[in-house]
């Protein structure tokens, strides 16, 4: 699973990370515009809600 975030659309509400931080806390300390999810079988709920959740849709998966 391969998360993209728009780094111009965040508005750095932390909505992602408050959802998942194993996965989203990881993205704030190094602010990489795309990462992949280890263990994304177990992160793959979690990560869907903060993507539907993000109020700027600035989450996207693939």
């Amino acid at each position: 699973m391969r998360i993209v975030i728009n780094k111009q659309a965040c508005i750095g509400c932390e909505l992602c990370v408050n959802t998942c931080p194993e996965v989203f806390l990881e993205w704030g300390l190094h602010m990489r515009a795309a990462f992949e999810v280890k263990e994304p079988e177990r992160y793959q709920a979690l990560v869907r809600k903060a993507v539907e959740d993000c109020p700027a849709r600035a989450i996207s998966v693939t």
